[in-house]
């Protein structure tokens, strides 16, 4: 009977032993998981906007009451001692005095909410052959064979409150000029979306154009749309691109593919294209003191089998026609460009093509002082093979009739013979390559075949020296 209660007392003892021990390790989990939560809202607290330390610390007061309560109703139920509660804020105390101090960022104004940072980095390799109908050789001295930075941009969106905004891009390869750089006010009137801008960005003219630098999937963009877009020359237009003024944009996230929905457009620029510091400033140029005004409008829509974008756009230039010298004089003076342009952007799965066809007339803009219409057009097909790899392909065909083209025109890269005897009535370029999506268009790498050759020779010419361009390009793409 002894040695009976001896061992039922001693069970009792062993089991009130383990029970105590479990009761401990419950204690210290729900210890260490209090101190985790501690940590954690410590952490979080922590990692709070600088530029908002007096918020920051508003909310870490906040943010610690739960934690106390925590405690607290753990202390009341037996699980924790005071003891260990303290220790618990100590240790909790401990670890935000060993976080490094916030530095605390200055805006230049008390009206700024947020600022967002983007940049691109784009490498790119040309290896490129120029020719013409008397050198049928690979003379060194046509050949570009060369890395560089295509681009270097870097920008910047501050939040000025509800609604507005400023926009800064700049590219530090391209001799100190600007991607974009203007006042926005975005937001609904009424029930309708609405984008207001001032200052220098593209106008909605020339798909290919307006498409982002980020997205191409050729690498450079076709002949026809730099024929359109790049500075004035006595051959290109300078009608699209890069212009200074207002522009007034109606359901923009649809224009810009995010959305669906009629999207429409319009602006008033200065008409002569600008992007470089020393164009921006100028404020005064007799040949271009008119405005020019542009107007836009498509719609995008989307299913579960297809999505399309398609638009048209047109403008007027006034005083752009005629045919520009080297100092910026048009001859004769006084010429206007009316232009037009339609295109679509169709994807189905795999595949996307893109099609576009833009025509301008110019005002005595062709070397018999007469109306020169000229137009161009090009299509892009590609398939995508998996998440990372896409094959594409790209034809494009300009004709200047009669203002004149060289392959250095279409074709970026190529060797300018500098001969008058090859410049030519149209230009036809081409490209075959691949892309590589390692992470989308924030870094990809892409690289194809480039060609073109010039056909027709311009009126009063005795015969036309045909240049062709044939070579490699490839480039490694960085968005951040």
């Amino acid at each position: 009977m002894t040695t009976r209660t001896h061992m039922t007392m001693t069970t009792r003892s062993t089991i009130t032993g383990k029970l105590g021990a479990r009761a401990a390790l419950a204690r210290a989990a729900l210890a260490r998981a209090a101190l985790a939560l501690g940590a954690l809202v410590a952490a979080a607290a922590l990692a709070a906007p600088a530029a908002r330390a007096q918020a920051q610390q508003t909310q870490q007061t906040q943010s610690q009451n739960p934690n106390d309560a925590l405690l607290n109703t753990l202390v009341r139920k037996g699980v924790l001692t005071q003891q260990d509660a303290a220790d618990l804020r100590a240790e909790v105390a401990k670890q935000q005095d060993q976080q490094p101090a916030a530095v605390p960022v200055i805006a230049g104004s008390k009206t700024d909410s947020a600022f967002v940072f983007s940049g691109r980095i784009q490498a790119q390799y040309a290896n490129l052959v120029t020719t013409d109908a008397d050198d049928l050789s690979d003379n060194v001295n046509n050949r570009v064979g060369r890395a560089f930075l295509r681009r270097i941009y870097l920008g910047v969106k501050a939040s000025l409150g509800a609604n507005w905004s400023a926009n800064i891009n700049y590219d530090f390869a391209d001799s100190g000029s600007f991607d974009k750089a203007f006042i926005e006010w975005a937001g609904n009137l009424g029930n309708a979306p609405f984008a207001f801008d001032i200052g220098l960005r593209k106008v909605n003219f020339d798909y290919d154009e307006f498409t982002s630098s980020a997205n191409l999937k050729c690498i450079e963009r076709s002949g026809a749309s730099r024929y359109f877009a790049e500075n004035a020359d006595g051959r290109k237009l300078g009608a699209a691109s890069y212009h200074i003024g207002l522009f007034a944009d109606y359901n923009p996230n649809a224009f810009a593919g995010k959305t669906t929905g009629f999207f429409a457009g319009a602006a008033l620029t200065n008409a002569d294209r600008q992007s470089a510091i020393s164009e921006v400033s100028v404020q005064s140029n007799a040949v271009s003191n008119q405005p020019a005004a542009w107007l836009n409008a498509g719609y995008s829509a989307k299913t579960d089998a297809l999505s399309c974008i398609v638009g048209i756009a047109g403008a007027y230039l006034p005083r752009m026609g005629g045919l520009r010298a080297s100092n910026g004089s048009m001859s004769p003076a006084g010429q206007n460009i009316t232009e037009g342009d339609i295109y679509v952007d169709l994807t189905s799965g795999i595949f996307n093509i893109v099609a576009e066809y833009l025509v301008a007339k110019v005002d005595k803009g062709n070397l018999n002082a007469t109306t020169a219409t000229v137009s161009g057009f090009w299509i892009q097909p590609s398939v995508k093979l998996g998440k990372k790899w896409e094959l594409v392909a790209r034809y494009s065909y300009t004709s200047s009739d009669g203002r004149g083209v060289r392959v250095s025109d279409g074709v970026r890269s190529a060797f300018s013979l500098g001969n008058a005897s090859v410049t030519a009535k149209a230009l036809s370029d081409y490209y075959i390559g691949a892309n590589y999506y390692i992470k989308g268009n924030d870094l990809k790498l892409q690289f194809g075949y480039v060609g073109g050759q010039t056909a027709g020779a311009l009126l009063g010419a005795a015969a036309l020296d045909k240049e062709t361009v044939n070579g490699l390009r490839a480039q490694m793409q960085v968005n951040f």
